[in-house]
């Protein structure tokens, strides 16, 4: 009886660890998008100006759906106005969409975050980036973020400004998003986004504290509200205008993940933020013509 009993609890033991083990990697590891680094060189990419971007974003309709072919790769560039609620029409139009291209690879904006749900919601949160996570475990599709790595990005910026400001914007950029409705402390916050902002090549000695940060905000906007009290880095011209390179830094990646794998005869599915495929669609096409 008491072998009987150990073999028993023994059983229940195994099949509560491989239940973990299961859980573990669902919500950790199976719909997480994994990091692509494009090998294929494209030189300088020249993106619609933005006068143009908004006279068609202002006339569009969303999704802003862009096709293009390359050999035996297909792609279909979805640009949609970002969302997080599930019932909106856009994200049932992504959802036929899938199934009408049957994709072979997925992409989507965002690093890798952590995303736990592995069926769409009828109702409540749900943004496009988790709907296209969604689809892709659920379809067995490899799924891979349309972001740059963070070391990619940061040594974009640094081309063209100052170490201590790019620290700073990286910083205040997830700063003002998180720092919303945050009663807590939020020098803490900052110091804690500070410390991994800075974790860079490049940065490594730049506004290492919050004092430094605050002795460079005041002596670069005197003008400008405290940090802590920004709604948006776009508040601050200067800012707005290292937004922009990073945004194109952004972009340049993009368009390469996307061509790459498509002249790999890949069928790619791309959602990201309409803008992105408003500036990038001529530049995009060019690139598939020229490799």
């Amino acid at each position: 009886m008491r072998l009987l009993k150990r073999i028993i609890i023994g059983l229940i033991s195994v099949a509560a660890l491989l239940a973990v083990a299961a859980w573990i990697s669902l919500t950790f590891v199976l719909i997480r998008p994994a990091q692509y680094e494009p090998g294929v060189e494209v030189g300088a990419v020249e993106l619609r100006p933005w006068e143009e971007h908004d006279a068609i974003y202002k006339t569009g309709e969303f999704p802003y759906i862009r096709r293009f072919e390359m050999g035996e790769g297909k792609i279909l560039y979805a640009g949609i106005r970002h969302t997080s609620d599930a019932s909106d029409p856009q994200l049932s139009k992504i959802e036929a969409l899938w199934k009408e291209f049957q994709p072979t690879v997925a992409l989507c904006e965002g690093r890798e975050r952590m995303f736990r749900f592995a069926s769409r919601p009828e109702a409540g949160e749900l943004s496009e980036s988790k709907l296209v996570r969604i689809l892709a475990y659920g379809s067995g599709v490899p799924l891979y973020s349309l972001e740059p790595s963070y070391e990619s990005e940061v040594a974009g910026l640094l081309k063209h400004f100052d170490p201590d400001l790019v620290a700073a914007y990286m910083t205040l950029r997830v700063f003002t998003s998180e720092a919303k409705g945050n009663e807590g402390d939020l020098d803490s916050l900052a110091r804690h986004l500070l410390q991994k902002r800075i974790d860079a090549p490049g940065l490594e000695e730049s506004l290492t504290s919050i004092g430094e940060l605050d002795n460079f905000w005041r002596k670069t906007f005197p003008d400008a509200p405290d940090w802590r009290k920004l709604s948006d880095t776009e508040e601050i011209p200067l800012m707005k205008k290292v937004g922009d390179v990073s945004r194109e830094v952004r972009g340049e990646h993009m368009i390469r993940t996307i061509a790459e794998l498509a002249s790999r005869g890949e069928r790619v599915f791309a959602v990201v933020g309409a803008s992105h495929v408003i500036r990038q669609e001529i530049a995009l096409k060019k690139v598939l013509g020229d490799l």
